[in-house]
């Protein structure tokens, strides 16, 4: 079922983190970018993951406002004092595209990152500075399996911005670990000892919601975003403390629906104490209403790590799935019927 080669892109996520990044460091980028008061990334789906991870990991550290956008439509406050990064990976997202228009009307700070498609051309017409993602190491050709790349890209360009204070010597570290955290999850590793077919097992046919708080809060939008594509399963994402405002009470019916609903908490020893309350708490109003739940706790460091940690697990957790239901992980067939239809 994995004609589309969809556990190498997942097992390349190191090599794709750090080709990335290397890359990313030959970018030029004119010092006027750097000054600029606010910074919009547009992107959608897959193409809109890594964004959203630099943008929770480093929050304590990028000092301007850093907006994502997943739309046709630029904010109304975008002037020529914003800089707007334009990621599709695929280089062709309508939507994306249309972003990139309305940016040439608006300002002269606009980077553009992609693998090609009409997002090069234009690029290279409109001479705006672009970074170019080298697919090698996703033979999958899903942008949700390459977040490494689009993830090293960001990273770099928000160094170069001087937003992110992050190293080669870094980045390399962390690829090292991830490699070493990642070989006990591929699928040549015996179910017993492999976690994540382990947790698949356990979320067959339920309805999951991914819970995570402060730096982890992208990992619940990816996972999500990778059951729904690649298991063609029911998953959404929740952040602690929103979810305790509302949701809680909402466990309450259809009762043929709950019984089928599965929690995933993605836990840090880094959440501030009173995350971390909360976290417990939440647990304990499921346990106690018999609502199936589990945890995958991040135990590296610094919080990147974490993240990436995470984000493997979840990519392996996803995939399995996949398998699991008996579905090609690659392929998206309504996606691409909306798609489809769109263009008629």
């Amino acid at each position: 079922m994995d004609q589309n080669q969809v556990a190498d892109s997942i097992a390349n996520l190191p090599q794709q983190l750090a080709t990335a990044w290397e890359t990313g460091r030959q970018l030029r980028i004119p010092s006027a970018f750097g000054q600029a008061s606010n910074i919009v990334f547009c992107g959608m789906g897959g193409s809109n993951l890594a964004s959203e991870l630099a943008k929770r990991v480093f929050s304590r550290q990028i000092k301007k406002p850093l907006v994502l956008v997943r739309n046709y439509h630029l904010p109304a406050f975008v002037d020529d004092k914003t800089l707007v990064i334009i990621n599709s990976y695929s280089g062709d997202t309508e939507e994306t595209i249309s972003c990139l228009k309305q940016a040439r009307d608006l300002t002269k700070k606009i980077i553009c990152i992609s693998t090609g498609g009409k997002i090069a051309r234009l690029a290279r017409q409109y001479r705006l500075a672009y970074l170019k993602i080298n697919p090698i190491y996703n033979p999958s050709s899903q942008p949700r399996y390459d977040v490494g790349s689009q993830l090293g890209a960001a990273l770099s360009v928000l160094t170069k911005l001087k937003l992110i204070k992050i190293n080669t010597r870094e980045i390399n570290a962390l690829a090292q670990e991830l490699a070493d955290l990642g070989s006990s999850l591929l699928p040549e590793s015996k179910n017993m000892s492999n976690q994540a077919k382990q947790l698949a097992k356990k979320l067959i046919n339920k309805n999951i919601y991914v819970v995570a708080a402060e730096h982890l809060s992208a990992n619940a939008h990816i996972l999500a975003n990778q059951i729904n594509e690649s298991a063609k399963q029911l998953a959404s994402p929740y952040k602690i403390p929103e979810l305790n405002h509302h949701f809680l009470d909402a466990l309450g019916f259809p009762r043929r629906v709950i019984r089928d609903t599965a929690f995933i908490f993605l836990v840090s020893p880094d959440y501030s104490e009173r995350i971390a309350r909360r976290f417990a708490i939440t647990k304990k109003t499921l346990d106690h209403r018999k609502i199936f739940n589990l945890k995958i706790i991040a135990r590296q460091n610094p919080p990147l790590m974490q993240a990436l940690e995470i984000l493997t697990m979840g990519s392996w957790i996803s995939f399995y799935l996949a398998i699991l239901n008996r579905q090609n992980p690659a392929l998206n067939h309504w996606v691409h019927y909306l798609k489809q239809e769109l263009e008629r």
